[in-house]
């Protein structure tokens, strides 16, 4: 038949089938999806879970082409007044959760509202 990504996305998620595990002291790390098109012309693309327990897990789209320019919400955030970095330290807070993981969390709570 007709195999997708998100077929494989959903076999990568099925706990009961012992391939996304997270007990008896071992948990799977993280999943991987690849679409790798006929045409040479067309990018490869990778989803990535980035997180532990797939089954929760959000895939997210990365595509590695040469000359990609990075967009800030791929980079580590900074703080220009940063807490740790003034005398005395840590008198305020931040918030130093990276956006995608922030993104990732939203996601995951719609998805457990969904169920």
């Amino acid at each position: 038949g007709h195999i997708t990504a998100e077929t494989f996305m959903s076999i990568l998620r099925d706990k009961g089938s012992g391939i996304c595990v997270d007990a008896e002291g071992f948990r799977t790390a993280g999943s991987m999806v690849s679409v790798l098109p006929r045409d040479p012309a067309l990018p490869c693309v990778h989803f990535f879970t980035a997180t532990p327990d797939p089954s929760r897990s959000v895939f997210k789209p990365f595509v590695f082409v040469a000359g990609i320019k990075a967009v800030p919400q791929v980079r580590s955030p900074s703080f220009p007044q940063d807490p740790a970095r003034q005398i005395p330290r840590f008198q305020s807070s931040v918030d130093r959760r990276h956006e995608l993981y922030r993104r990732h969390q939203a996601a995951l709570e719609l998805m457990e509202q969904d169920q």
